[in-house]
């Protein structure tokens, strides 16, 4: 009886809870709350921070070449043999050995610091690759959340549509059948309906559409997505900065633009590391070990020095120092290319930032104007002054003003975002 009271609780338990989940309203998502979740889950900043960690490794492993190396070894064998003067067998031998060894790199004329430096160097462009990564896959983010914040309204502007046209179908009718309107306005108005509601249906398809691309770069996947995000004021952040600001922080801080600084410096190591391979090697070795057929083994022990000195190579450590010079040579160009885009890039951002920052005023003024005309033109109507031409007109402008003010609002949204993006920064 305990038993069931106590299997009772825990299922009522589980029920209030399971409800208490149920009530819950989907979670509000803020811009911050997308990044976050964003830079834990987006895959491909998973994997470009993997390959940087990669890079690091690959600097350790250069850096053992500083260190001494140390090998054991240990074996055994058995055999057996005839004699090649009698037809006897001699009988079975065993073998047994066993060494450690050590070697140490004494001097080689940088060879092994240089490839420490462009491995280092490496790493650092891997860092530089995964922050631009980073700002990339954010500036998508930006993308795909204002994108959503677009569709809702958009969608919204149609349902509002769809409202009023039935409205309108609803007066028509009322007209008609105490006879004042002809029977045109009635189907004129259920053909405006119908037109609507099919724009209704699309916009809601394209909201469908950017939750998904919102999701799928924030890295995370549902049916049924248990979101909502956070509407914040309609311009969801004042930016202000003069072009020579923006461009002198880009030039100093674009991540991309730093990896191509640090493959240029690179590919200078790289010739020097060429010709270094002209440089002979000093080096020092040593080692301990046993060996025997039986037990208790002979020792053995070696000590040494040694120098390698390359003599001809075939030509090909002269023509590895003329690679690694033109690849300076296409490195620089490379990084005054970057340089040049890069400027592109921020004017551009900039100049489409005024644009977008222009446009809201003006299609502001325009809604306005467009909601005072709607008003005027279904009043006009109503008393039986206009005519229903005159009311659809007025609601097509009424739906396109909202449209494009919105379109304002989502340029401007995208432009600050753009701008950030160029500028290397989130």
């Amino acid at each position: 009886y305990n038993n069931m009271k106590r299997l009772t609780a825990i299922f009522t338990a589980f029920a209030i809870c399971a409800a208490a989940h149920a009530q819950e309203g989907p979670k509000i998502l803020s811009l911050e709350d997308c990044i976050e979740i964003t830079l834990k889950n987006n895959p491909a900043i998973s994997s470009s921070y993997a390959s940087t960690e990669a890079q690091r490794n690959r600097l350790w492993q250069t850096r053992a070449g500083w260190l001494p190396q140390i090998n054991a070894n240990a074996g055994y064998s058995r055999s057996d043999s005839e004699s090649e003067l009698i037809a006897d067998w001699i009988g079975v031998n065993d073998s047994y050995s066993s060494s450690i060894s050590a070697s140490q790199l004494l001097f080689d004329f940088g060879k092994t610091g240089l490839g420490a430096d462009i491995q280092k160097n490496s790493y650092y462009a891997a860092q530089q690759d995964t922050l631009n990564t980073v700002n990339t896959i954010i500036y998508q983010l930006k993308q795909a959340y204002y994108g959503v914040l677009a569709a809702v309204e958009q969608r919204d502007v149609y349902k509002e549509s769809v409202e009023q046209y039935r409205e309108q179908l609803k007066r028509a009718q009322a007209f008609f059948d105490v006879g004042t309107r002809p029977k045109i306005d009635v189907t004129t108005a259920q053909v405006n309906l119908n037109t609507a509601q099919l724009n209704l249906i699309s916009a809601a398809n394209a909201l469908n559409v950017s939750v998904h691309r919102l999701m799928n770069i924030m890295g995370v996947y549902m049916q049924r997505p248990n979101f909502r995000l956070h509407k914040e004021s309609e311009v969801t952040e004042e930016y202000a900065i003069t072009f020579e600001d923006a461009l002198a922080y880009a030039l100093e801080n674009r991540p991309d633009l730093a990896g191509t600084r640090l493959r240029l410096d690179t590919a200078r190591q790289n010739v020097k590391l060429a010709a270094a391979g002209f440089a002979p090697e000093f080096s020092a070795s040593g080692s301990y070990g046993w060996s025997g057929g039986g037990f208790p083994l002979n020792d053995r022990w070696s000590v040494g020095a040694g120098v390698s000195l390359p003599i001809f190579s075939g030509f090909r450590k002269g023509n590895k120092i003329k690679e690694t010079k033109n690849s300076v040579n296409a490195a620089y160009y490379n990084l005054t290319e970057a340089q040049q885009n890069v400027l592109l890039d921020v004017r551009t951002a900039y100049f489409n930032l005024q644009e977008a920052r222009e446009r809201i005023p003006v299609a502001d003024v325009s809604r306005q104007a467009a909601q005072e005309n709607y008003n005027l033109a279904v009043g006009r109507y109503t008393v039986g002054v206009g005519n229903y031409i005159e009311v659809k007109d007025a609601e097509v402008s009424l739906s396109n003003a909202r449209l494009q003010y919105i379109s304002a609002v989502f340029d401007y949204n995208l432009a600050v975002a753009d701008l950030k993006r160029s500028m290397g920064t989130k």
